[in-house]
């Protein structure tokens, strides 16, 4: 089984502006290994990350993220590896700012670029670049460029879905996130 998720990092606005705009509730429940259909977890230094079991959740849309960024700034990440996809974007004030998307479906050396992202994106792609030619280039049994829309939003972040730890070696306290509506919330 590979992973269908997708996640945001929230800087700007509180968890429960967050929560609100999202119509989520916190259970309070622990969520460590992100098995819940949704999940959040507050980040060092201020900030929230809303964890999706569900790559094209509707919060990742872009009308979503707009709204989530009002004031504030959200970076997204979406992975799909059953087919090999990837994207990471950033808005900021309700515009985007940028994206970045590979679908290994366009080839092995695919990378769609919208907007501005950050230079390190281009030390990035050359790396993965030049991972993809010496594993075989088109012939090769791996997707290295897979890897560069997740190695820059972690580069961003500090979050990576597949690592236990931040870069920063702190881990996040996951709690289970449910619709506002569903009464399971806890009271505190």
């Amino acid at each position: 089984m590979g992973f269908s998720i997708a996640w945001i990092a929230i800087r700007g606005k509180s968890k429960e502006d967050i929560l609100a705009q999202l119509g989520l509730a916190d259970t309070g429940a622990p969520d460590e290994a992100n098995e819940s259909p949704v999940s959040g977890a507050a980040l060092p230094g201020g900030g929230y990350l809303v964890f999706f079991n569900d790559m094209a959740h509707p919060a990742v849309q872009a009308e979503s993220m707009a709204r989530l960024s009002e004031g504030a700034e959200a970076l997204g990440c979406q992975v799909e590896e059953h087919i090999m996809a990837s994207a990471a974007f950033q808005y900021r004030d309700g515009v985007k700012l940028w994206d970045v998307a590979h679908l290994s479906d366009e080839g092995l050396y695919h990378l769609a670029v919208d907007g501005a992202p950050p230079a390190l994106l281009a030390t990035i792609h050359a790396e993965m670049k030049a991972t993809q030619d010496e594993q075989g280039g088109l012939e090769a049994d791996v997707d290295c460029l897979f890897e560069v829309p997740l190695m820059l939003a972690n580069a961003l972040s500090g979050y990576r879905h597949d690592e236990a730890a931040l870069l920063s070696g702190e881990t996040l306290d996951f709690t289970e996130l449910v619709p506002a509506a569903s009464g399971k919330a806890s009271k505190h």
